[in-house]
């Protein structure tokens, strides 16, 4: 019996024991958790922390990469600019050292620049358009007045930009000759203009200056118009620029050559003035126009630009008319009451005006069809566009042909 007692008293000692291990093994565990908890929370502070100064590193070192990039730019750039500027230095002195140039202008008289001009005035619009395309623009100070106010877009606003801010002045018209005191207030040392202008008493005036005076080819055709921009070239130092233009003036012309092989000539009448009534003719830059646009010009065995009669329109018979309208001043109205005054109705037997086929050119077009510049190009397209529509998908052209009626470049 004792034994029994001693052996239960034991076992209740045993189970009370266990039940404290494992009140405290519950505690203990809790206790633990706990710390684990602790631990996480504090491990996830840190880690949001060394994430936090990692991006904040990235992000000084991005700015840091950023400030070495843009110093590389600059100093590329500052390098650039430099080698730029010495480029332009060695070119410079590479123009001026072909200095002095000899050159047997347009009336057969020899002409020396002593040294690169740097201060050059154009006569007429033809020039001026030569000279900026050639980028003689910055050596410009004078232009007539017509080139301020008359050429197209792409070259009059650069010419407003300059007259504006004080770089050329105004040297007077060239229908009434220049104003030699104008000129001479420039300072020149080259003085630039189209021969059949007759500026022959300006040009002896200003030699008697000192200052050398070019007078270009270039109305009798396109040949002549090839020779005055090499010729301008040479004169000004810009040979280079003056052969590509040449270069790509050709290849324009070639490809309206070839489109021409594709079409029946017209016969054209180029009329640039009314009673008294002008017309091109033979030996013209408007003459090679016509032909290169795949026409024929019915005025063609005349020479230069003639006056003509009705009769003689009436005779031509052309099967286009393509009238200059001279800023508005005329229009087909004109035509008719000059025709009319003369040989009557007969009139209306003329194909171009039976058929309407009569158009009126307005605007800066008629630059392209006047000037003998670097635009001829143009010239020679719109002639083509009026004269063979088809050949530019073009159902119909209007009366009255201008930059907003009649888009050359759509």
């Amino acid at each position: 019996m004792k034994t029994s007692n001693l052996i239960i008293a034991i076992l209740i000692i045993v189970i009370i024991g266990f039940g404290a291990l494992g009140l405290s093994m519950a505690l203990l565990y809790n206790e633990m958790q706990k710390e684990i908890n602790n631990l996480n929370s504090t491990l996830a502070i840190y880690n949001n922390k060394t994430q936090e100064t990692f991006n904040e590193k990235i992000a000084s070192l991005s700015v840091e990469v950023g400030s070495l990039k843009s110093n590389v730019n600059n100093i590329n750039s500052s390098i650039n600019s430099e080698v730029l500027y010495l480029e332009q230095k060695i070119n410079s002195l590479a123009v001026q050292n072909n200095f002095p140039v000899t050159i047997l202008d347009a009336t057969n008289t020899t002409v020396t620049i002593p040294t690169y001009p740097t201060r050059i005035v154009s006569l007429d619009p033809a020039t001026t358009e030569i000279l900026l395309a050639i980028n003689a623009t910055n050596q410009i100070v004078g232009v007539d007045n017509d080139s301020l106010y008359y050429l197209p877009p792409q070259y009059e606003n650069e010419l407003t930009n300059l007259y504006n801010s004080g770089k050329i002045i105004n040297i007077g018209s060239t229908y009434s000759e220049p104003n030699i005191e104008q000129i001479l207030s420039a300072r020149p040392d080259l003085v630039i203009g189209t021969y059949e202008w007759e500026f022959s008493s300006v040009s002896n005036i200003l030699k008697n200056y000192g200052i050398p005076v070019i007078l270009l080819p270039s109305y009798n055709s396109l040949g002549d118009l090839y020779n005055a921009i090499i010729m301008a070239g040479r004169a000004t130092g810009n040979v280079k620029q003056a052969v590509s233009l040449v270069e790509s003036m050709s290849s324009n012309i070639s490809y309206f050559r070839y489109l021409a092989n594709n079409v029946t000539p017209q016969n054209v009448a180029y009329l640039l003035w009314i009673n008294p009534t002008y017309v091109a003719g033979g030996n013209t830059f408007q003459n090679d126009m016509i032909m290169l646009s795949g026409n024929n010009n019915v005025f063609s065995n005349l020479s230069g630009w003639p006056v003509i009669s009705p009769e003689e329109l009436l005779n031509a018979n052309p099967s286009v008319i393509i009238i200059d309208s001279n800023g508005g001043l005329i229009n087909e109205t004109d035509l008719i009451n000059w025709l009319q005054s003369s040989i009557g109705n007969a009139y209306m037997n003329i194909s171009a005006i039976k058929y309407n086929r009569v158009y009126l050119i307005n605007g800066y077009y008629s630059d392209y069809l006047n000037e003998p510049g670097p635009l001829v190009v143009y010239g020679v397209k719109l002639f083509m566009m009026i004269t063979h529509p088809s050949l530019f998908n073009i159902t119909s052209v209007p009366t009255n042909v201008s930059p907003t009626s009649f888009p050359i470049n759509k």
